[in-house]
């Protein structure tokens, strides 16, 4: 029943395909992060020249098109610097993946992206004060883009050229702006952490709007309905056949018993010539008959007793019954194999089982358990 249900939820998934859609998946607040290194140059008029800079950043991917990123970088000592740094700038940066935004997320990032890069931030710079008159603090806003290279076998790296300009927000609307703002030109190496979802990326995975969910959960509501009255009706059936074949076992236990009883309340008789003990050939078919009900029953057992008519005297009727009986039972162990241990046989003298004397010349074999 459970193989048919699937096999009709399987059909009804592929008839409303046009029900699916695709959402991206590792969205908790600790997928997605990575941590990167920065190094290159940076020129700024006021500090005239270009020189060497460091950086680091921590970021995440809050969808694949959108991330965001806190990035400081300062700039290595050049002429009117009082330290060994010129600059330290700290910048909140939004991220914008063009390539998923025009051209679609496929669940992994692809080789090569470009991110468009858009933030705000703060810069101290470091002035000697005998020449420029001491430290200078800004606002500044940042524009650029990353040319991401995404390698390893799950694309935990990212190698970036990041081109971009940073304005010192006071200067805007001032003729002299490009004095007061820096040129960047950075390499990256970034690492993406795995998150707790597993993955170092968004991941995809198909969707279907509430209606079809809706309706094929009424679908597998009405199924299961019907699962549970075939599995009630199959159960009621099972338990009628219990009952039944309990009645039929019962039935052939009385009958077996019945034709045991009945078989059992026949006496076998063996018939004997006067004054002789010797069985003879006329008889055998009656032994063999006792012989047959004896092992189709090996919980049966037999009582033989001889008999002899009233000629002769007391003494040789009562010798001659008892033979005659152990002469049957003789037959039955030796000819036919039966255990000695199920007959009895004795001798009971002058029979009066019989209107005619002569009719008393036989053993009366009775079976019984």
């Amino acid at each position: 029943m459970k193989k048919i249900i699937l096999s009709i939820m399987a059909s009804a998934f592929l008839a409303n395909a046009y029900s699916q859609v695709e959402v991206t998946t590792n969205n908790k607040f600790f997928d997605n992060w990575y941590g990167g290194v920065l190094v290159g140059t940076t020129h700024s008029p006021a500090f005239d020249k270009m020189r060497p800079s460091i950086g680091l950043e921590l970021g995440k991917q809050i969808t694949p098109v959108l991330g965001v990123s806190v990035q400081g970088i300062t700039g290595i000592n050049s002429t009117y610097s009082r330290t060994a740094f010129d600059d330290l700038g700290v910048t909140l940066n939004g991220k914008l993946n063009l390539m998923n935004l025009f051209g679609g997320y496929k669940g992994s990032p692809r080789l090569f992206e470009i991110e468009g890069v858009f933030g705000a931030g703060f810069m101290h710079q470091f002035y000697n004060k005998a020449v420029r008159g001491g430290s200078n603090d800004m606002l500044t806003a940042r524009g650029g883009a990353s040319l991401n290279f995404n390698v390893g076998k799950e694309k935990q790296w990212t190698l970036s050229l990041r081109p971009a300009c940073v304005f010192d927000v006071e200067a805007f609307g001032k003729s002299d702006l490009g004095k007061f703002s820096k040129f960047e030109l950075m390499a990256g190496v970034v690492y993406h952490f795995k998150g707790v979802s597993g993955g170092r990326h968004h991941g995809i995975m198909t969707a279907y709007d509430q209606d079809y969910v809706d309706n094929l959960n009424g679908n597998i509501n009405d199924m299961r309905k019907r699962n549970a009255a075939l599995e009630e009706e199959n159960a009621n059936a099972q338990k009628r056949n219990e009952e039944l074949t309990k009645a039929l076992n019962d039935c052939n236990a009385s009958v077996k018993e019945l034709e045991n009883s009945c078989n059992m309340d026949i006496e076998s008789v063996v018939a004997f010539r006067q004054g002789k003990d010797r069985i003879d050939a006329t008889q055998l078919s009656n032994i063999e008959s006792i012989a047959n009900f004896l092992k189709k029953n090996p919980e049966v057992k037999l009582d033989v007793k001889g008999y002899a008519s009233p000629e002769g005297n007391a003494e040789f009727n009562q010798k001659l019954s008892e033979q005659r009986a152990y002469n049957v039972k003789d037959i039955l162990v030796n000819k036919y194999e039966i255990e000695a241990d199920r007959i009895s046989a004795q001798g009971m003298g002058v029979g009066d089982n019989f209107s005619k004397p002569e009719m008393n010349r036989a053993i009366i074999a009775k079976f019984y358990k």
